[in-house]
């Protein structure tokens, strides 16, 4: 791991500091993270501002900021995009007032995530706050019409009825965008 590469480099890195780093830097290719390692070394004490100081020379982007929403209610910590708290939803409520919780890691695991984001589906469409394998089923990789999943995990996939429909829906609207593409380029002649 790249953190004991830099601890090799006499580097002390403390609890907080190697999850950042296993977060944004380890995702590097080995020249990045060979510059990364030679910029650290002009601080005296690896922090949090050293660590997105040296990414952002190295890489040339600020690092990712983390956020999602905590309900005002209950206290519950939902994925931003979710329309309303879920735990008020299963308790039969709608609360949509939140709050934001940012942070440079990402969200803990505690934080529910549901790969349809509305809670309110036509009724041939079921949608995450309603379905019984809601629980521990986010998938990054849901409706992603460039991803094939291996057999075993599709197979035993709670999400993968829908998750097949909307991949094929957003396969058509992707083949749509490439076929109604304007072209502004005027020929040669």
């Amino acid at each position: 791991m790249f953190v004991d590469e830099l601890r090799n480099f006499h580097f002390k890195i403390g609890e907080v500091e190697e999850q950042w780093i296993n977060e944004n830097v380890e995702k590097l290719d080995d020249e990045k993270k060979l510059n990364f390692s030679r910029e650290l070394r002009n601080y005296k004490e690896v922090t949090i501002m050293a660590l997105k100081k040296v990414y952002q020379d190295v890489t040339g982007k600020k690092p990712n900021n983390y956020y999602w929403a905590v309900c005002a209610e209950c206290g519950c910590e939902y994925d931003y995009e979710l329309d309303m708290c879920p735990a008020c939803y299963d308790r039969k409520l709608d609360c949509r007032i939140k709050a934001v919780k940012l942070s440079e890691f990402q969200p803990p695991r505690n934080v529910i995530r549901y790969n349809k984001t509305y809670s309110i589906g036509d009724k041939n469409e079921p949608v995450c706050y309603n379905c019984e394998n809601k629980e521990g089923s986010y998938c990054m990789k849901f409706g992603n019409p460039d991803w094939n999943c291996k057999r075993e995990e599709f197979e035993t996939c709670a999400c993968k009825v829908c998750c097949s429909r909307i991949k094929a829906e957003n396969r058509k609207i992707k083949e749509n965008k490439k076929s109604n593409r304007v072209s502004y380029a005027i020929p040669l002649k």
